[in-house]
């Protein structure tokens, strides 16, 4: 055993546990830091004493590593290798900013925790067991103090990774697999949906539009109306399945939607795509060794930090840069063969939407945002609307369809036109309004849980995902206090979230089970009150089912929401508040009531065409084209 004082660990999310329980074991009372909420969670489950190292940021801080990051995507490619990273006039970057930001967002977070952790304790050694040891050697005097630990995987993008959900014997299934995976298997089953489906695109002889990323089941009622309308239908979805169960599968059938699956073009484009792909690795490694170059950039915030990220940040643009060539000669080959008329997304910001619509534009196809959830409309957001997509500054669609009166307000306000802002409503809230009402009385409370948003440097501490955690157990409390009433939870969509949500429920109660494979039409019918956060858009999925809806509020900008101030779900920011509200609005009638009577007043001014907005679209659309 070996007795030393000022030893710091460093643990991450990624690094190898059993190594770190191996190597614990020859130190007394060395001091560990948690750098993220994964493993500040592991250590607290093995009842392990530490440090939260984000605790150490401050509020000029965080700051200073949003600016940082704004300043690095905006920066990191040199003027003079503008044309080197355009392919058709199209300029790779920028297709990959969206995930670039949340990528570098929080590395940037650890660069600021791990000076100050340093600086602050002086420690003789440093056992780490991160994927930034090498910045970490560079703060001390003798490198060899630095012992280091590889983790077991590396960060990557979001969308590295593909959420399957599928059914299987009725059995609902969901897997998380890696995106090559996700190719091969689309590539095998292709032929299967094109011979089966009738969905092979050649059968295309009159205009059409292109459905981007479209999930049928979502927005089925979207589907049949533009099938009414006359209008053909192509599905492109480069990043989810289009066909996960045999209900997806009939509404495809039954819309005549044909499947846009690639692989035929591109084999026909091999040798193209492979020269393009090797010049812009060559490029890429040529950007990469000017060293000068970015150590300049990281000047104000830590120019030796450039090492640690160097070689991932440039695997990863390999591989985004890659995607992005073979998909845009895909896709101008197609447009070139096929007569589509509009391009319609949801993802503004996504790199396949990007692809699509900048590849579009060439051929003067115009394309259209459709909302797809609640904006949002705070201050705080505007400045990275690029990212998250809410009418963002670099626009490229021709035309948004929005759900309501607020939304096309706050789309004025960032500079749109209004002419160009189309008021459709939600096709996807069709089913949600147009669903019988339940008359029998539930005891079912619905939780559905979100997280840390991770939009900003303050949104992807630990104790940002804490204030969520702290809120699910009051209201796990809460709830098992009252006879007769029973608690569902289901998370958020994202893996991530998904994740820490399981983890969380089953420290808490391990019989209270995820509902993420319950239909959610039906499982809020069945609910007497749902409670979620931040005003998630599963409130308005709620109230347009007429169930009340308490929104838990973690930070102070989600009270100046328009739903908030227009009291269109009951609003808590105090935990304390919990357990007085949740019995008013369960035994309160009269309270009840009037919460229900003015979510239905938000509801008539944020939501227009309840119930009939898929048939509006669809028209406006059949008019556009």
């Amino acid at each position: 055993m070996i007795f030393m004082n000022e030893i710091i660990f460093l643990l991450q999310k990624e690094s190898d546990h059993s190594k770190f329980q191996d190597e614990l074991k020859k130190y007394t009372s060395p001091k560990i830091f948690s750098l993220d909420y994964e493993s500040h969670i592991y250590l607290e489950n093995n009842h392990i004493s530490h440090e939260i190292a984000d605790n150490s940021l401050s509020e000029n801080d965080l700051k200073q590593i949003d600016d940082f990051t704004l300043y690095f995507i905006q920066n990191w490619i040199p003027q003079k290798f503008q044309k080197e990273f355009s392919v058709n006039n199209i300029f790779l970057p920028n297709l990959i900013e969206h995930e670039l930001f949340f990528y570098l967002l929080p590395i940037f977070s650890i660069t600021v925790i791990l000076k100050k952790i340093i600086i602050k304790e002086k420690p003789s050694k440093i056992i780490d067991f991160t994927e930034f040891s090498r910045f970490t050697e560079t703060l001390m005097e003798n490198k060899n103090n630095v012992i280091k630990f590889p983790p077991i995987e590396k960060k990557s993008f979001y969308h590295d990774k593909v959420s399957v959900n599928f059914s299987l014997m009725k059995m609902p299934m969901n897997l998380e697999i890696s995106k090559n995976t996700f190719i091969n298997i689309k590539k095998i089953t292709s032929k299967l949906t094109d011979k089966f489906l009738d969905a092979n695109i050649k059968q295309i002889t009159k205009k059409a539009i292109l459905l981007v990323n479209f999930d049928p089941i979502q927005y089925e009622a979207l589907f049949k109306e533009l099938k009414r309308q006359g209008i053909d239908l192509i599905l492109y979805n480069p990043r989810k399945p289009p066909i996960t169960n045999l209900k997806s599968f009939n509404i495809v059938k039954n819309s005549k939607c044909k499947i846009f699956n690639t692989y035929d073009i591109e084999k026909s484009l091999h040798t193209e795509i492979q020269i393009h792909q090797e010049n812009i690795k060559e490029t890429i490694e040529l950007l990469f060794s000017e060293t000068d170059h970015f150590e300049n950039l990281f000047k104000s915030f830590d120019s030796q930090f450039w090492k640690s990220i160097e070689v991932s940040l440039k695997k990863i643009c390999i591989t985004k840069f890659h995607d992005s060539i073979k998909n845009i000669l895909v896709l101008t080959n197609f447009f070139s063969n096929y007569d589509i008329s509009l391009i319609l997304q949801w993802a503004e910001v996504g790199q396949e939407e990007k692809e699509c619509m900048y590849v579009g534009n060439s051929f003067n196809i115009k394309s259209f945002m459709l909302q797809h959830g609640r904006f949002l409309t705070h201050t705080k957001w505007t400045k990275i609307s690029n990212f998250t997509g809410h009418f963002p500054q670099k626009r490229i669609s021709d035309g948004q369809f929005v759900w309501g009166k607020f939304t096309k307000e706050f789309g004025s306000s960032q500079g749109y036109e209004n002419k160009n802002i189309i008021l459709s409503g939600s096709p996807k809230h069709d089913k949600f309004f147009n669903s019988p009402r339940k008359l029998f009385q539930s005891n079912k409370i619905l939780l559905a849980t979100t997280g840390a948003m991770c939009l900003t440097a303050d949104t992807c501490t630990t104790n940002s995902q804490l204030k969520y955690d702290k809120f699910i157990h009051e209201i796990y409390n809460i709830i098992k206090k009252i006879p007769d009433k029973e608690l569902f939870v289901r998370s958020h969509p994202s893996p991530i979230l998904t994740e820490n949500a399981k983890n969380l429920i089953k420290n808490i109660d391990p019989k209270l089970q995820l509902s993420n494979n319950i239909n959610l039409l039906e499982l809020i019918q069945d609910s007497e009150l749902v409670i979620t956060f931040n005003n998630s858009t599963i409130c308005l999925d709620a109230l347009a089912l007429n169930k009340p809806v308490i929104s838990l509020q973690t930070d102070d900008w989600s009270l100046d929401e328009e739903i908030v101030r227009n009291d269109g779900v009951l609003s808590i920011n105090n935990i304390e508040d919990c357990e007085m509200y949740i019995k008013k609005i369960l035994f309160d009638d009269s309270f009840r009531k009037t919460v229900l009577e003015n979510s239905k007043l938000f509801l008539d001014t944020y939501l227009v065409n309840q119930g009939n907005a898929s048939k509006s679209l669809a028209k406006s659309i059949f008019n556009l084209i």
